[in-house]
């Protein structure tokens, strides 16, 4: 259970990172494919338990 946990958080981490990176780019389209992925690793705990 903790290592679903630690996934799912070094996961969401990299989708932020990503989204930081698509940012400083100017890259909307991909800063708004991070920021789904990242609402669906937020969201899966919720969907899980």
């Amino acid at each position: 259970m903790g290592s679903f946990r630690r996934c799912l958080l070094t996961a969401l981490v990299l989708a932020i990172k990503e989204m930081s990176v698509a940012l400083d780019e100017v890259d909307i389209e991909r800063f708004t494919l991070w920021t789904g992925v990242a609402s669906v690793i937020a969201g899966l705990p919720i969907i899980l338990w």
